[in-house]
């Protein structure tokens, strides 16, 4: 049974199961349908308190979420999971061994998704934006999100979490520099899994002894997944948050915020369509870069330089000016800079219109 992208949103957004599995789907076959289907379910976005787990492989991430998803239904929560898994190199599939260390809670009001980075080469693919999305339009109360590990991941899921999470595994010693000081100090929570061990002892010191180098000091909470220790008073400390600014923001703005992330997604969809517009191959003539923010600028807001690559010339610079007229229906507005022709170059400003 095939369904509309109307009928789809409708029955998304009334919390049929088969209709989310569905959307997802969508969303990883074809990231364009899926902002479409994103923006006719914006007046339900904003509900859900997303919370990003992340931390370096082997810290116990899969098992912790396992853990919290069922502490958070017995509280009587709704809960999304969506795990990010590594893809191969050589076929750009991935085991999705996330999927069974979590479990699928026998529960109608839990949803469980692997997704695979899909040779993403760092962050959160547009894609797992999207499906984040669409947990949070079906009504459930929690999405937890699991990234691969340490990297630009946890930058992008920071930016996606209204509570960031982040697992300090015993055993590191010295390792603390493995876990970037700036995704640290983004963390709203610090988690030292396998507690039930000596050396969790020790990783607590460690991230004590360093929290003063940093802006926040986040509360450090030790857990075991394996005796349950700690894990009630960390679901409470998550579901403190729930009642903070995070969701709350979000659902006052009508809709999820407007991200540095959400931009450049916006961006790379509206560089694919252009690239099926164009009469030449983008990929091939032209480079687009992603420039540093002025000091002013909103998160909404985002400068990229357009550059010839090999073979380019001052002709496609001036096609992509003049096909860029068509980015106020990708629900971005488009200033587009004179070409620097000497420097072979073109500037854009992207914005979202008040």
């Amino acid at each position: 049974m095939s369904f509309s992208l109307d009928d789809l949103a409708r029955r998304v957004g009334a919390g049929e199961r088969p209709a989310l599995a569905r959307a997802l789907s969508l969303v990883e076959r074809d990231v364009s349908s899926g902002a479409t289907l994103v923006a006719r379910l914006a007046q339900q976005l904003g509900r859900a308190h997303v919370v990003g787990i992340t931390g370096p492989p082997g810290a116990g991430k899969s098992t912790l979420v396992g853990v919290l998803a069922r502490q958070f239904l017995e509280r009587g929560q709704r809960v999304a999971v969506l795990a990010v898994d590594p893809s191969s190199p050589v076929s750009g599939g991935a085991l999705l061994g996330d999927r069974f260390r979590i479990g699928e809670c026998a529960d109608d009001r839990s949803f469980v998704r692997s997704t695979a980075t899909r040779g993403s080469l760092g962050g959160l693919t547009a894609a797992a934006r999207q499906m984040v999305r669409l947990m949070d339009a079906a009504g459930y109360d929690l999405v937890l999100v699991e990234t691969v590990g340490t990297g630009q991941s946890e930058i992008d899921v920071a930016e996606l979490a209204d509570s960031l999470l982040v697992i300090f595994p015993p055993g590191l010693g010295d390792e603390l520099q493995a876990i970037k000081a700036g995704i640290l100090e983004l963390a709203d929570l610090l988690v030292v899994s396998k507690s039930d061990t000596g050396a969790a002892v020790q990783a607590g010191q460690s991230l004590q002894s360093a929290a003063h180098m940093w802006r926040k000091a986040p509360p450090i909470h030790p857990v075991s997944a394996l005796s349950g220790a700690g894990i009630a008073a960390l679901a409470d400390a998550i579901l403190a948050r729930t009642d903070q600014a995070g969701s709350a923001a979000r659902a006052a703005s009508g809709g999820a915020p407007v991200t540095r992330g959400a931009m450049v997604e916006r961006f790379e969809a509206l560089w694919r369509e252009l690239g099926r517009r164009l009469p030449f191959s983008a990929a091939e003539h032209l480079a687009p870069q992603l420039l540093d923010a002025a000091a002013d600028d909103p998160a909404s807001r985002l400068r990229v330089r357009i550059s010839l690559g090999e073979g380019g010339s001052a002709l496609h610079l001036g096609a992509v000016a003049g096909a860029l007229a068509f980015a106020d229906a990708s629900g971005l507005r488009c200033t587009v800079g004179e070409p620097d022709v000497a420097g072979g170059s073109l500037d854009l400003l992207l914005d979202v219109p008040a």
